[in-house]
């Protein structure tokens, strides 16, 4: 397999990235994780780029309102993870830009998500605190929360919103939002979190007691099953790959330091993972075995988030090289 850096922009600090497809508009959208822009780049046009944001910046996550080209994005996570003055804001398409509206205040919020009800009448809300108060960056004495309620997209808000009692969690980095749950990770494990339903309220399962900082899944070995790719410690050194009982498979020697790009999935005629390291090598890899044994995709570039979408019949990468201020996208050749 191939990769060629078709497309290349300087963003300070890159982090957060999404496909945003509606209709006949189609863009990719990088934000900055420090006071910079956050950028939308056409794929109908040659990468042509809109300031979706100026400044501000200090994003994390980004979520795409369905059937629109709107999406919520957090603000203001900085300094570090000291980020009390973290908010959530609505961008809406006016045609040829996004209108800014700020949904709200929410506190040291590293991931969210909306997920759409069953009933198909609006959204849950979904986010996870890094930490619940902090005396400085160091500071992890307080733990997080995960808390939840209902989106109110026609009105901007989140109504209801609560934290899931009895549960505090250190150190949230990872969340994978999977078929009918999510799964949210920490210091104290991996943990699968499903929506209310008819008869039961938010329910929370603990299904590693790892530490693990990130999450993703893949039919890595092909056996009609899925496996997980999962960084280990905060922003750790360690990879592990895991059956789908969490079964440990393969765990790696210390040697990706500050793991955090991670993707799973389809890619020609097998599945693969693709994985990213902000210190040492600073590689972006592409992960074929359930053994981690993996091809270099790009050096010296220190990736925060990558995806993979297709566009015209051609699959792509699209990366947040952080480390080198650099938005890239590779073309995947599959053969």
């Amino acid at each position: 397999m191939k990769f060629e850096k078709v497309f290349k922009d300087v963003l300070d600090h890159c982090y957060a990235i999404m496909r945003l497809k509606h209709d006949d508009h189609d863009f990719i959208v990088v934000a900055s994780e420090e006071n910079k822009p956050c950028y939308a780049y056409d794929l109908n046009d040659n990468y042509r780029r809109v300031t979706v944001w100026p400044d501000v910046g200090g994003t994390m996550t980004m979520v795409q309102i369905p059937g629109t080209l709107n999406f919520l994005a957090t603000q203001r996570f900085y300094p570090g993870f000291n980020s009390a003055a973290c908010r959530i804001v609505k961008e809406t398409f006016n045609g040829s830009e996004w209108d800014q509206t700020i949904i709200g205040d929410f506190p040291y919020i590293h991931r969210f998500d909306i997920l759409p009800k069953s009933d198909g009448k609006g959204y849950w809300f979904v986010g996870c605190s890094i930490a619940n108060s902090k005396k400085d960056t160091d500071d992890w004495t307080d733990p997080g929360k995960v808390w939840v309620g209902e989106y109110k997209d026609s009105e901007s808000r989140v109504d209801k919103l609560r934290a899931l009692p009895n549960f505090r969690l250190t150190k949230n980095h990872g969340y994978k939002r999977m078929s009918g749950y999510s799964l949210i990770t920490g210091v104290q494990g991996i943990f699968k979190l499903t929506p209310p339903n008819e008869s039961s309220d938010w329910k929370l399962e603990q299904l590693s007691d790892i530490e693990t900082s990130d999450i993703f899944s893949a039919d890595i070995n092909q056996d009609g099953r899925q496996e997980y790719l999962t960084i280990e410690e905060f922003h750790g050194p360690y990879l592990r790959v895991s059956d789908d009982n969490f079964k440990s498979i393969t765990r790696s020697k210390a040697d990706t330091p500050f793991g955090h790009a991670i993707w799973g999935g389809r890619l020609g005629k097998r599945d693969y993972f693709i994985f990213g390291w902000r210190s040492g090598k600073q590689n972006l890899e592409l992960i074929s075995s359930e053994n981690l044994d993996a091809q270099l995709i790009d050096q010296q570039v220190g990736p925060s988030n990558v995806t993979v979408y297709e566009k015209n019949g051609r699959t792509y990468l699209l990366s947040a090289n952080r480390e080198a201020n650099q938005v890239a996208v590779y073309a995947i050749d599959l053969e």
